[in-house]
C-alpha cells in the first residue's frame, strides 16, 4: 500500500481545481516520488475544449514546497 501526504492546502488546491470543471465526473491524483526526497503531486481532469477531448493537468505540489 502507498501513501499519500498531503497538506491542507494541497487539498483545498485540488479541490479548487477540479471545482473550475464541473462537467467531469473524475479526477486523477499522480504522486511521483521518484526523486526521494519528496512527492509531486499533480491532478488532471478529462474534459472537452472546443468538441475535443482533452486532459487538463495542474501541478499542486514540487519541488519548490520542500
Amino acid at each position: 500500500m502507498q501513501q499519500i501526504h498531503l497538506h491542507h492546502e494541497d487539498i483545498e488546491a485540488i479541490a479548487e481545481f477540479a471545482s473550475k470543471y464541473p462537467d467531469s465526473e473524475v479526477i486523477t491524483i499522480t504522486a511521483d516520488s521518484s526523486s526521494g526526497i519528496g512527492s509531486i503531486i499533480k491532478v488532471s481532469v478529462p474534459t472537452y475544449i472546443n468538441d475535443d477531448h482533452v486532459v487538463v493537468e495542474k501541478t499542486i505540489a514540487d519541488e519548490s514546497s520542500w
